[in-house]
C-alpha cells in the first residue's frame, strides 16, 4: 500500500503529503492494516480538496478514494478497520487522528473546529448594553430614517451590535454590508463609555482590505457624523495577517492566545474567503471582552484552503427563530419582525444565542434595473436550471446572455466579444484612463489550466492580439493588465492587486497601480513580486471585485469545479452585463451541483447551540 501510494504521488496522481503521512503512521504503528493506512492517507489527502475531515460513509469513502486514483473494493471493511485502529482516538484523546461521530480528522483540524466553535459560542453568549439606550435608539433612527423594505435589516444589525459581542452579517453584492458596518462603527463609538474605543478593520487579502477602506471612506459622509466620531473611525483596513503581526515564520503571529490584540472591536470583511486555520489564529488573538463582527456572503465560493467557515456559521440559522428579546429590541427602533421572517415556525420555535447574532441582508442595490443579473443570480442560488435557462433566453434581459460552445468556439468568442476591449485598453490616452477602463470588463474562468483556463486565454490573447510584443523580457507590452500573486509589505502591494503596463515619460515600461487619493504609483517590473497577465483571472481571485461587464468561461462538467457557488460568484461580479460561454450541460452541472465541503464546524455550533 505504501509503495503504491508513493509511486502514485511520484507520478502526480496522488497526494504527496498524504502518502508521506501514511508512511509515517505505518512506521510508528506497523501493526495497522492496509485499510487503516488508506484511511490515514485519505484523511490527509482530502485537505487538498478543502475538506477538513473524511466522512466514514461507504459511498463517500469510495468516491474520495476514486478521486485519488484508488480502487476501493470493500469500503465497509475499511471503515471497520479505521474505527478499531490504535492510531485513531476519540474526542479528547491525544492521537494522530480523531474520529468524531463518522468524521475522521487529523488531530490538528479537529482541534481547529473545536476551538472556533467554542470561541464563537462564548462570544454569542456575552451580552452588553449601551449606557444610554434612548440616545442609541435615536442615533440608529437618525442613520436609517426610512426604508421601503420592511423590516430594515441594516438598521436591525446596527442596533443589535450594541447588545452582542458577536455579529455576523451575510448578504450578496450590493446589499449594503459596508454601509451597515460603517453605521455599526459610528454607533459603537457614540454609545461607548470608553472614549478611546479601538476598532480594527481587516480582510483576508490586501485587495479586499483596500476595497473595504475605500468603501467605508465613501460611506462615512452619508451619515453626517459629528467630527468627534469621524476622527475616531478607523481610516484603513489591514490584511488579517498584518493585523495579527505575521512574521517570517508561517503560522506564527505576534498576537495570539498569550498576547491579545489591543482592539475593542474587530471587523472582518469577506469572511467567506477565510480558511479554518486563519480563523483560529484570529479568534485566539481577540481579547476576552472584544466584539467580533463578521461580514461576507455565505453563498459565495468558500476559501481556497480547508474549511467553509462563514457557511458553517450560518448553516443552522434557518432551523431556529430569533429570541423574544431580539424581536423586542427591533421594536424599539420601529422594526417589526413577522413570525414567518423570524423563523419562529421552524424547529418548533426554538431560539438560541447564536441565531440572535446572525443577520442576512436580502435586498441588492447594486445591479442595474432590468439587466436580469439579480434574477439570474437568485435562480442559480436556488438551483433552478429551468428558470436559469428561461432568464438567459428572455429578450427582456438582453444584458444576460448565454453563448453555446457548440456554435461559437473559444477563439471566435474572444474575437467577437473581447477584441474591442483588448484593442481599446492600450489605446487609452493615459495610464490613469487605462486603469479606470480596466474595471469595465474582465474574463473570469473556473480553472487556471486547460482549454477553458486562465493561462490558455491569456496566452491566446498575447499571441493573437499582440504578436509584436515590446519591452520587458517577461512578455510585457503597453496596455497589459497584470495581477500580483503574493503580498509585498515593503512595496505596499498585495495578492490580487491589479495594475497595468505602461511607458513612463522616458518610454520605459513600468507597472502602474491606482493609489486612490495619492494618485498613481509605478514600479519597475523587476522590483515586483510575481505577477501574471490579468485579461483573464479565476473566479476565486475576482472575489471582492466588480466589473461593468463579465465574460464567464464555464469549466467542463467533467472537472471537479462545477458548482453553483462558482457560477453565482462569477455572475455577481458583473454590474451591468454578464455573458456565459460553454455547453448547456456545463451550465446545468454548475446550477445543479452544490460545492460541498466535509466539515464538522456547522454541526458542532448548532448542535451545541440547540
Amino acid at each position: 500500500m505504501i509503495r503504491e501510494l508513493a509511486a502514485a504521488a511520484g507520478r502526480g496522481e496522488a497526494s504527496r503529503l498524504g502518502s508521506e503521512f501514511a508512511r509515517f503512521i505505518a512506521r510508528i504503528a506497523p501493526e495497522e492494516s492496509c485499510g487503516v493506512i488508506l484511511g490515514v492517507y485519505l484523511a490527509c489527502a482530502v485537505l487538498e480538496d478543502s475538506h477538513t475531515c473524511l466522512v466514514l460513509d461507504p459511498d463517500v469513502l469510495s468516491t474520495a478514494a476514486e478521486a485519488k486514483g484508488i480502487c476501493l473494493k470493500d469500503a465497509r471493511a475499511v471503515i471497520k478497520d479505521i474505527r478499531e485502529a490504535g492510531v485513531v482516538g476519540r474526542p479528547g484523546d491525544l492521537k494522530p487522528l480523531i474520529l468524531d461521530g463518522n468524521r475522521l480528522y487529523l488531530h490538528r483540524y479537529w482541534r481547529y473546529e473545536q476551538r472556533i466553535a467554542g470561541r464563537l459560542l462564548a462570544l454569542a453568549g456575552i451580552r452588553s448594553r449601551p449606557s444610554d439606550e434612548l440616545a442609541a435608539v435615536e442615533l440608529v433612527k437618525q442613520f436609517f430614517p426610512r426604508c421601503p423594505a420592511r423590516p430594515d435589516w441594516q438598521k436591525i444589525a446596527v442596533f443589535n451590535a450594541l447588545y452582542r459581542n458577536l455579529l455576523v452579517i451575510s448578504g450578496g453584492p450590493g446589499t449594503g454590508k459596508t454601509r451597515t458596518i460603517t453605521a455599526v462603527m459610528a454607533v459603537l463609538l457614540a454609545a461607548s463609555e470608553k472614549k478611546d474605543l479601538i476598532i480594527a478593520m481587516c480582510a483576508p487579502t490586501g485587495k479586499a482590505a483596500a476595497r473595504l477602506t475605500e468603501s467605508v471612506a465613501e460611506a462615512i459622509p452619508e451619515f453626517g457624523l459629528p467630527a468627534g466620531i469621524v476622527e475616531r473611525m478607523p481610516v484603513k483596513a489591514h490584511t488579517i495577517h498584518r493585523l495579527l503581526g505575521a512574521g517570517l515564520k508561517p503560522g506564527v503571529f505576534r498576537f495570539n492566545r498569550e498576547t491579545s490584540l489591543p482592539h475593542d472591536v474587530v471587523i472582518v470583511d469577506e469572511v467567506s474567503m477565510v480558511d479554518l486555520p486563519m480563523m483560529v489564529h484570529l479568534l485566539d488573538a481577540l481579547h476576552e471582552h472584544a466584539k467580533l463582527v463578521l461580514l461576507g456572503d455565505r453563498d459565495q465560493l468558500a476559501s481556497v484552503e480547508a474549511g467553509s467557515v462563514l457557511r458553517d456559521i450560518c448553516a443552522g440559522s434557518g432551523s431556529f427563530s430569533y429570541s423574544h428579546d431580539f424581536v423586542e429590541r427591533a421594536g424599539k427602533i420601529g422594526e417589526k419582525i413577522e413570525p414567518e421572517i423570524s423563523g419562529s415556525n421552524s424547529a418548533e420555535g426554538r431560539s438560541t444565542e447564536l441565531r440572535d447574532c446572525i443577520i442576512v441582508l436580502g435586498h441588492s442595490y447594486r445591479f442595474s434595473e432590468g439587466t436580469g443579473i439579480a434574477e439570474l443570480a437568485s435562480a442559480v442560488n436556488r438551483g433552478r436550471f429551468t428558470e436559469v435557462s428561461e432568464i438567459l433566453g428572455n429578450r427582456r434581459f438582453p444584458r444576460v446572455r448565454f453563448i453555446s460552445a457548440a456554435k461559437t468556439d473559444l477563439p471566435a468568442l474572444l474575437e467577437s466579444e473581447v477584441s474591442g476591449f483588448i484593442r481599446e485598453l492600450p489605446a487609452s490616452e493615459s495610464q490613469q484612463q487605462a486603469l479606470k477602463k480596466m474595471g469595465d470588463f474582465r474574463i473570469l474562468c473556473g480553472l487556471k489550466r486547460g482549454y477553458t483556463g486562465v493561462e490558455y486565454i491569456n496566452r491566446h490573447i498575447a499571441a493573437h492580439f499582440f504578436q509584436a510584443m515590446e519591452g520587458h523580457g517577461r512578455g510585457l507590452y503597453r496596455g497589459l493588465p497584470v495581477i500580483i500573486n503574493r503580498n509585498d509589505y515593503m512595496l505596499g502591494l498585495y495578492n490580487g492587486d491589479t495594475g497595468i503596463a505602461w511607458p513612463d515619460e522616458t518610454g520605459r515600461l513600468r507597472i502602474w497601480f491606482d493609489a486612490g487619493e495619492n494618485g498613481l504609483r509605478c514600479f519597475s517590473p523587476a522590483r515586483l513580486p510575481t505577477f501574471d497577465p490579468a485579461w483573464s483571472i479565476t473566479v476565486h481571485r475576482s472575489q471582492g471585485s466588480e466589473f461593468s461587464k463579465v465574460l464567464f468561461v464555464l469549466p467542463s462538467e467533467k472537472t471537479a469545479m462545477p458548482g453553483r457557488e462558482l457560477l453565482y460568484t462569477a455572475i455577481t461580479r458583473a454590474r451591468d452585463e454578464i455573458i456565459i460561454w460553454g455547453t448547456w450541460r456545463d451550465l446545468e452541472a454548475c446550477v445543479v451541483n452544490r460545492t460541498r465541503r466535509n466539515s464538522g464546524l456547522g454541526a458542532i455550533l448548532w448542535e451545541s447551540a440547540g
